[in-house]
């Protein structure tokens, strides 16, 4: 098989009429889809296998009795097939119908690449009983990922309108990127291959929230590419606004919508990734910046949200097995600091308007 999508769904029963639709529209015949369901409590279940009786692609949908996280349902679809290429598919997502063929079509022509991505746009759900058409909005979801010398990772151009950003690509299809969102990744098997943690592809730590960004750093420091394809669209119901610009205002804003829950593994991860992924050379000289953005996320929990702080002592108690994954990471480099130094930069060659 050429390609496997792994679906891994919770609670989303509202997207799945929507989501099949796109998916049995697919110009790209030679695919399979996984399915994992993580214990939801809502009717999902019941609608995708009502879906699945009139679904001519080869599938198979497996339902857990409890609830082992996006990197832990993602890990378990991976472990159970051998395609060339493995996509990750979120249940919020609506896809054009030759999303596939072109993905799968950039990544046969580009060996370098271990990653690539749909343009992603936000899908305003909510106004989908007035027509489909009416719901796919102008506002971008995600070009890809971006690092700031404080290693804050931000989706970019979120929120802006796709029509003032296009002209900043000078009409190129594809743009690279230092790695792609978790939303709807597509990835070479070989390369993961290549970063796979106890044959895993996603660290077990994580559980939900920026593992994308770990693997992301782990197939950039063995000298593999990301890009988002351009001309590829996809529509996304994020259920966090994100922000248009980065200053700490827009941060803590966000902050205060997101999930308690999604709060504490943002934080507890970030840190992990660091442990894992920094490059001492690169650690001195963005220490500054570093230090500043972690001690103003440290005085904020501090005041307003102490749970997350709890997440340190999370991290402590499993020291032991995050030096050993930075320690076979390390070892497995192929690219020095200045190179991933540059990968950190990609996004500033288009002049976006980052605050921070």
């Amino acid at each position: 098989m050429k390609l496997t999508v792994q679906l891994v769904v919770w609670n989303g029963e509202k997207y799945i009429p929507y989501l099949f639709e796109s998916l049995r529209a697919q110009t790209f015949k030679d695919w399979d889809l996984l399915i994992f369901d993580n214990n939801s409590t809502d009717n999902i279940i019941n609608k995708i296998q009502k879906e699945l009786n009139n679904f001519s692609v080869q599938n198979k949908f497996i339902k857990s009795k409890e609830n082992i996280g996006f990197a832990g349902g993602h890990n378990l679809l991976y472990a159970k097939n051998d395609s060339e290429y493995i996509l990750l598919l979120n249940q919020d997502m609506y896809l054009e119908k030759d999303c596939f063929s072109k993905l799968v079509e950039y990544l046969d022509k580009n060996e370098k690449t271990a990653s690539s991505s749909p343009r992603l746009m936000r899908w305003n759900f909510g106004d989908v009983e007035k027509g489909l058409e009416n719901s796919f909005g102008e506002n971008i979801d995600t070009l890809g990922l971006k690092v700031f010398r404080s290693r804050r990772v931000v989706d970019t151009f979120a929120q802006q309108k796709w029509g003032e950003v296009k002209t900043k690509f000078n009409g190129k299809n594809d743009v690279e990127v230092f790695g792609v969102s978790g939303a709807l990744p597509i990835y070479r098997r070989s390369a993961l291959k290549v970063v796979e943690e106890n044959g895993l592809i996603f660290d077990t730590l994580f559980g939900s929230y920026k593992e994308d960004v770990d693997l992301a750093f782990r197939l950039c420091s063995v000298g593999f590419n990301a890009a988002v394809i351009l001309n590829v669209v996809a529509y996304h119901d994020r259920s966090g606004t994100g922000s248009k610009d980065y200053s700490d205002k827009s941060a803590i804003k966000n902050k205060k919508k997101q999930s308690t829950q999604l709060s504490y593994q943002s934080y507890k991860n970030h840190i992990m990734i660091l442990l894992k992924n920094e490059y001492w050379q690169n650690f001195l000289l963005d220490f500054i910046w570093i230090l500043c953005y972690e001690l103003k996320k440290f005085v904020y929990y501090f005041l307003f949200n102490r749970k997350n702080l709890k997440g340190l002592k999370e991290i402590w108690e499993n020291r032991n097995i995050i030096l050993n994954r930075r320690k076979e990471i390390k070892q497995n480099r192929k690219v020095d600091w200045r190179e991933m130094r540059r990968k950190h930069d990609i996004k500033n060659k288009l002049k976006i308007n980052t605050l921070s």
